[in-house]
């Protein structure tokens, strides 16, 4: 059985946040270069790619209030404009990935996913699933969706991502781990110290140390991801949070299974 790694390319690590609008490129190219490297050293590895928005969606959704839903008429064209750029930024990614060689289909959840007061109604994804039983690489990122009371949903990439793992269990799939890429070794602690293991035994410990996220955010931060991550837990999966930035092949190093830096999220 394919085993299934879902991997997260922040959008702090591959855009500047305090710029709207700025990509990183040359880290763009080479994350897709160790993604692209992954796969073809281990043949039964199957990966979904999920980017973060960075400065491209989160700077659209701070301008038109986006947060809570739409109130107004103009916020019906911030739902559009924060929807475009999403999709702007996860096309950058994409095209990054073909040319690294990566078989890549961009994944648009606006159109797979309806909410209902702020959670997940429906989420259509047995086409993810079919794009990986066919060698694809999905790549799927947060995104702006409908939602049934509030008119619209903000879902981040984790929660995207965490929604996938956990169904993709329940549908008899091989998943191995999620791993977080931001501009930090893991979770860094008051000190400026590496948090390695983060469990629910010690979250509550630590939870101070966590500060506002820097630039456009709507999603919560690191923080945010944390307790997403330990949402997983409950289900056997384990996230890693490591440094994209770190050094050439970190990445790699993680997706298949060595021993890195990082913050692991684990049951205990």
């Amino acid at each position: 059985m394919r085993k299934i790694v879902l991997v997260k390319l922040g959008g702090s690590l591959i855009t500047d946040k305090e710029k709207p609008f700025y990509a990183k490129f040359e880290v763009i190219k080479n994350l897709a270069k160790q993604i692209s490297d992954s796969l073809h050293e281990d043949s039964q590895l199957g990966l979904v790619i999920g980017n973060g928005g960075g400065s491209f969606p989160h700077y659209l959704a701070v301008k038109y209030k986006m947060k809570n839903g739409i109130k107004s008429e103009n916020q019906k064209m911030g739902f559009c404009q924060v929807q475009d750029a999403a999709s702007q930024l996860n096309r950058l990614v994409v095209q990054a990935l073909l040319k690294a060689g990566v078989k890549a289909v961009s994944v648009n959840p606006s159109s797979m996913i309806i909410a209902k007061n702020g959670k997940i109604k429906k989420f259509f994804i047995e086409p993810i699933i079919e794009f990986l039983n066919l060698g694809l690489t999905p790549v799927i990122y947060g995104d702006i969706v409908y939602d049934e009371i509030l008119g619209s949903k903000i879902f981040s990439t984790e929660q995207i991502l965490s929604f996938l793992a956990i169904n993709f269990k329940k549908a008899g799939l091989r998943v191995e781990k999620i791993i977080q890429n931001g501009t930090t070794p893991g979770v860094i602690d008051s000190n400026g110290d590496l948090i390695t293991k983060i469990t629910k035994k010690n979250i509550d410990k630590i939870e101070s140390i966590f500060t506002k996220t820097k630039g456009y955010d709507v999603t919560g931060g690191m923080l945010h991801k944390v307790r997403e991550a330990l949402k997983l837990t409950s289900f056997g999966i384990e996230t890693l949070i490591i440094n994209g930035n770190a050094r050439k092949n970190l990445l790699k190093e993680a997706i298949l299974g060595f021993k890195v830096l990082g913050t692991i999220v684990a049951s205990e």
